[in-house]
């Protein structure tokens, strides 16, 4: 009872409360409640055994829990009478060795169900009636048209006090008798949950590492992300942002049931899967990034305000945020734009074309300057650089392009989850999220934009990195196919040996 009481305070600044509410994660809030129950026993003068552990007190909280197959099979009969199911649960991130049978057995519920809500990912946990709120406005429902299923009286309270029908779950037999009352379904006829659609997955840049991990043994996932290839094109810049594109991984792995996996991205692919695991540690196995390396909010902030003065490098980025003339340069000629886009940057480019980023604005426009001439890409095939230009000649960069157009968004959404406390040289105590998951940095030698010296000092913030440099320009993946399978052959089973 003492460490329930400890666990179940309404004290917003207790370290329980702080993990359930997604301000920290599960690795961030063992040695504080560690610390919360040494300092509790000692003023309660209750004598703690000698070989009490809290990680292992949770860990054997996670073993115990067993899925509920009768539960599961009810959700089966509600949804085939036509009833929508959603899971709203105070749920932790848990990240770390215990992370993986605790996000097994939950993604079983975001499986089957039609709506799945979890505290740590909208900073709203029960019995706040906030939450419940929450959740009607996203089904877009009304309260009468509910009914909350709750483990507590007290619970059920709360959801009535704003109109949905609570009911306490006493034993599975007399739940299912005031189920079967409310709603008319005869839950002695059980069925298998319906098995998903798996027509869901379509192809990207990495075309030769992916039948490599296959071949290594590894099931490998390639998709268009939105406003790519054969994904849809939502109209709106807003479509675009960051926290759309991750839910749009964790909704694909959902579809096929994937519990966690070790996403691997590049360029734009590399900030999804770096947001990706900032916001759903507790899903991402390990990440491996190509050229661009994981920059902290308020870092990324500090950099914004200094391209505002002189960008550099990265001046095609505030010339790419403004809608229509970059679209109208583009598309005049998407094969000659793309033959420019990829460039050779490496010394045995023996052209006189060099890809410039530098004051785009300045000479009015990316492809100013340039010779009515470009070479072919010299790291593709014919067939495969034609792939693109089909792509891009049907549904133009406007798309595309939109990413570009959410920093602001994007930087707000990041600045909002500090959650781990550090002291760096310049001894300022500064809020940002930490990554603890095995990563994997590979820096691009001849990158004239995502320069290898941009991801030096990301150690104090992805503490179990792995690093390697190849000598490549920009498309890391076309440029050195073998040297990129090689580095990744040696570092996934590392990290996934199964």
């Amino acid at each position: 009872r003492f460490l329930i009481d400890l666990f179940m305070t309404t004290d917003p600044e207790a370290p329980a409360s702080k993990l359930i509410h997604g301000k920290i994660t599960y690795m961030e809030f063992l040695p504080l409640f560690e610390e919360q129950v040494t300092t509790a026993s000692a003023a309660q003068k209750i004598q703690l055994p000698q070989t009490f552990n809290v990680s292992k007190f949770f860990d054997d909280c996670f073993d115990f829990l067993k899925p509920n197959q009768l539960l599961l099979d009810s959700i089966s009969n509600l949804q085939e009478a036509g009833l929508k199911v959603c899971f709203l649960g105070n749920v932790a991130l848990i990240d770390g060795p215990s992370g993986n049978n605790f996000t097994r057995k939950k993604t079983d519920l975001r499986f089957i169900c039609d709506y799945y809500f979890e505290s740590c990912q909208v900073s709203l946990a029960r019995p706040n009636p906030k939450f419940y709120q929450y959740a009607l406005e996203k089904m877009n429902v009304k309260p009468n048209e509910v009914i909350s299923v709750e483990a507590l009286e007290d619970l059920a309270k709360v959801a009535s006090s704003i109109g949905i029908t609570g009911i306490t779950a006493g034993d599975q037999s007399a739940t299912l008798k005031k189920l079967s009352e409310l709603t008319g379904i005869d839950f002695e006829k059980l069925s298998r949950p319906v098995a998903c659609d798996p027509d869901n997955v379509t192809h990207s840049y990495f075309t030769t590492t992916i039948p490599f991990l296959a071949k290594l043994g590894y099931r490998a996932i390639a998709l268009d992300q939105r406003g790519y290839g054969e994904s849809g094109h939502p109209p709106n810049v807003e479509d675009y942002c960051l926290e759309y594109i991750t839910q749009d991984v964790i909704d694909l792995m959902d579809k096929l049931n994937i519990p966690q996996a070790v996403l691997i991205g590049h360029d734009w692919g590399s900030a999804v899967v770096w947001n990706t695991v900032l916001h759903y540690p507790d899903r991402v196995k390990a990440i491996a990034s190509l050229n661009v390396g994981y920059i902290p909010a308020h870092i990324r902030h500090a950099m914004s305000q200094k391209m505002k003065g002189d960008a550099k490098q990265f001046d095609y980025i505030l010339y790419f945020r403004e809608e229509g003339p970059v679209e109208a340069e583009l598309e005049r000629d998407v094969e000659y734009s793309l033959r420019y886009m990829y460039s050779d940057t490496t010394p045995k480019n023996t052209s006189k074309i060099v890809l410039d980023t530098t004051n785009v604005r300045k000479r009015g426009g990316i492809l100013a300057g340039l010779p009515k001439e470009l070479p072919k890409c010299p790291f593709m095939s014919d067939k495969e650089f034609a792939h693109y230009v089909t792509h891009y000649k049907k549904n133009g960069f406007h798309f595309p392009l939109n990413w570009y157009r959410n920093e602001p968004r994007n930087l707000k959404r990041d600045a909002s989850i500090g959650r781990f406390k550090i002291r760096i040289k310049i001894l300022v105590a500064l809020e940002f999220k930490m990554i603890f998951q095995p990563a994997l940095m590979v820096t691009a030698e001849y990158d004239i934009i995502l320069k290898p010296e941009l991801t030096m000092g990301m150690e104090q913030f992805v503490p179990n990195l792995t690093r390697d440099n190849l000598p490549c320009g920009h498309w890391t993946q076309s440029e050195c196919p073998a040297e990129l399978n090689r580095v990744l052959s040696k570092w996934l089973p590392k990290v996934s040996p199964n």
